[in-house]
């Protein structure tokens, strides 16, 4: 453990990002504020609430979709990784 790394295992074989991404909890959570920001934003409340709840939803609706995006990344790496008609040396 380093002050640079605190998830590094001493040999250096599993070394985490200090800053990790999102898990299903905080996918929730952003999925429920953005949902309580376009009901406050379509419910007709008033100035100052509803610029807010505006951003709010801007913000967690860009956040999820670069969640999805790395997600499809991520399942497209894992197809392509184990499909058979990649070239394999004949024997």
């Amino acid at each position: 453990m380093s002050a640079l790394t605190p998830d590094c295992d001493p040999d250096l074989s599993n070394c985490g990002s200090p800053v990790t991404g999102g898990g299903v909890r905080s996918t929730v959570v952003l999925i429920a504020v953005l949902a309580v920001s376009l009901t406050a934003v379509s419910g007709g409340a008033s100035g100052l609430v509803t610029f807010t709840a505006g951003g709010a939803a801007v913000v967690s609706a860009l956040v999820l979709g670069r969640r999805a995006v790395r997600l499809a990344q991520r399942a497209t790496a894992g197809l392509v990784a184990h499909t058979p008609w990649r070239s394999r040396p004949v024997v």
